[in-house]
This record gives C-alpha cells, sequence and structure tokens, in this order.
C-alpha cells in the first residue's frame, strides 16, 4: 500500500486507509516533523473527517514507518512561531494544539502513537496522548535511531500549552511527570517503558507490520 498525500505543508501529512481504520503519517524536509499552525488546523480538520468517515483505529507516526523505516516523531512546536507569540495570539495557539490532543483521547475510537526518534516539547505532548503507545528501539547493530523523549520547554522559559501538562501525570503520577518536565530527562525506549510513558518496545524491522496488524488484523505481512 502506497500512502496519499493528504496534506501539503511545511511539515505533511500522509495518509494510509482500510475500510474504518486509518494511519496518519508526518513528513517533513528536515525529518523533524515541528507543529506549525498549519498543521494543527490540517491535522484537527484530518480527525473530524476521519471521525464522521465512521473511522475506529487511527495511527500517528512518521511517515517513513508506513514504508519501511521512520525516524523523527517530532521534535515540538516551531520555536520561531513561539518566539513570535503574544498574549493575544498565544492563546489560539494553544487551542489548536488541544484540540488535536483531544482528538486523540476521543473515545470514539482507539488510537496508537508510534514514538521515535526525537519526541521532544510539543511532539512528546502529542505522542503521549495516543491512548496506546509504541516506542521503536534503535537499531541493534548500529545503536543508532533510537527514541529520545523529553520535554525541556521549561529550560527556555515556554510551555507550549498542549495539554501535556496535564496528561503526564495522570500516565505517569507527579513523580514521574517531574523527571520530564522539572528535571529535564531524556529517555530511550527502554526507559519510557520503565516509567509507563509507552505500552510496548519494537525492533525498527518489525515496527510498520506490527501498526498494521494493530490497525488491520488481515493485512497481510509485507
Amino acid at each position: 500500500m502506497t500512502p496519499a498525500i493528504w496534506y501539503e505543508g511545511r511539515t505533511s501529512l500522509e495518509l494510509l486507509g482500510g475500510a474504518d481504520w486509518a494511519w496518519i503519517g508526518l513528513r517533513s524536509g528536515d525529518g523533524l516533523n515541528r507543529l506549525h499552525s498549519d498543521l494543527l488546523v490540517a491535522l484537527d480538520r484530518l480527525f473530524i473527517e476521519l471521525r464522521w468517515a465512521g473511522i475506529r483505529r487511527v495511527a500517528l507516526s512518521s511517515s517513513g514507518w508506513m514504508r519501511d523505516r521512520g525516524h523523527h516523531f517530532s521534535a515540538g512546536a516551531d520555536l520561531h512561531e513561539v518566539g513570535s507569540l503574544d498574549p493575544v495570539t498565544a492563546e489560539p495557539f494553544a487551542r489548536r494544539g488541544q484540540r488535536v490532543m483531544a482528538h486523540l483521547l476521543w473515545p470514539g475510537w482507539r488510537t496508537l502513537t508510534l514514538l521515535s526518534g526525537v519526541a521532544m516539547g510539543g511532539g512528546c505532548d502529542l505522542a503521549l496522548h495516543g491512548q496506546e503507545r509504541w516506542a521503536v528501539d534503535a537499531d541493534a547493530a548500529t545503536g543508532k535511531g533510537g527514541l529520545r523523549l523529553a520535554h525541556p520547554a521549561a529550560k527556555h522559559g515556554i510551555l507550549t500549552g498542549f495539554g501535556g501538562t496535564v496528561r503526564l501525570p495522570e500516565l505517569l503520577g507527579p513523580e514521574g511527570a517531574n523527571r520530564l518536565f522539572l528535571h529535564f530527562e531524556t529517555w530511550s525506549s527502554a526507559e519510557a517503558l520503565a516509567a509507563g510513558a509507552v505500552h510496548r518496545t519494537l525492533p525498527p524491522e518489525a515496527a510498520g507490520a506490527a501498526v498494521l496488524g494493530w490497525l488491520e488484523p488481515t493485512v497481510p505481512p509485507r
């Protein structure tokens, strides 16, 4: 199956779909998949369309995993855009992100986020809002490409307002949330699993097929 381009922008959205499932892939030229305002608006619109279409399972990842190997999930909100916000424009920016996070938690479907490479700041928020969360291990042969889950925004005196400060305590408890927000830890896939941030870890060569199997058990292995 070949993904279709659903939205083209600085970070684009690719889409694979079946009768009642959809796999959304993030793709950008630099591979960091930053969460620009225009992307958040597009994701909101896509989630609404999928809900109206009767989709019951949604996966979200780097688009590379749809084909073979992906890399970074998301480096978070675009800091240039965040730096230009003022008290008037910051609220709608945060609300755009919160709408996307709320879609992932909607009880009318099941959602899966596949965490890989960099998942930081707003990207960490997005990754941890999946109802089910998997992490991709580093390549066994090279040791490269492993997960780097972190939320270092407070180091820069900013907070994206996408809901991570609510979601993380729900998932990890106050102590676990403080490890990311207050102590600025960076977690590998194994550390994220031990902390309860993800439900399972996968070798990179198995990630794509595993997501397809979760979306639609009758999809044959690639």
